[in-house]
């Protein structure tokens, strides 16, 4: 009988330890070794080829469309370079304008988008008011807060009325166009057409 009681305490010590050898070895040959590979700074980390992008309101209306030739993000970048872009921006379902250009660059934090190289901005007529045009060779469009911002040579056309300047800044919520400078232009005023 002491024989037996001796093999008691034995076999749960063995287990144990066999079960312990065991873990052990399982975590060795199963633990991955991950190596970092530091990426070109020069080159892409994501390539897009036919971009077509929407977003959505909180009721299901189309509020904003991106659509483009390609994309491109570097490593480490906050923004993404697109090549042929053109941004529609829609209001209460309808199409308010929509901004073209050769490349643009869109900062994933601010939603903010800088378009260069041969630049159009076209407004839809809505409400009654005309519609508009304007072209230039780098504009900045913030499309949380519905704004396009210039510092550069432009040329507009609104209803009838044309002209240059050196710069502007578009409010489409308040319907809002500043001229800062050099500002040449023909105005026609819809009201008084003679």
């Amino acid at each position: 009988m002491s024989g037996k009681r001796g093999y008691g305490w034995l076999f749960p010590l063995v287990l144990a330890g066999a079960l312990g050898g065991l873990s052990a070895w399982l975590d060795r040959i199963s633990a991955v070794t991950v190596e970092e590979t530091a990426l070109n700074p020069n080159e892409p980390q994501y390539l897009m080829e036919g971009i077509a992008g929407r977003r959505f309101d909180k009721q299901g209306d189309l509020q904003e469309q991106l659509d483009a030739e390609s994309a491109r993000q570097y490593p480490n970048g906050k923004e993404i370079v697109f090549r042929r872009p053109l941004l529609q921006v829609y209001a209460q379902g309808k199409k308010a304008y929509q901004v073209g250009s050769e490349e643009a660059r869109y900062t994933v934090d601010s939603r903010k988008i800088l378009f260069e190289n041969q630049v159009v901005l076209t407004k839809e007529a809505f409400g009654g008011k005309p519609a508009g045009r304007l072209s230039t060779d780098r504009l900045t469009v913030d499309t949380a807060a519905k704004t396009a911002a210039t510092d550069r040579p432009v040329q507009f056309s609104y209803g009838d009325s044309h002209g240059t300047a050196d710069g502007i800044t578009y409010d489409y919520n308040r319907g809002l166009l500043n001229l800062p400078a050099r500002v040449k232009a023909t105005v026609y005023d819809p009201k008084n057409p003679s």
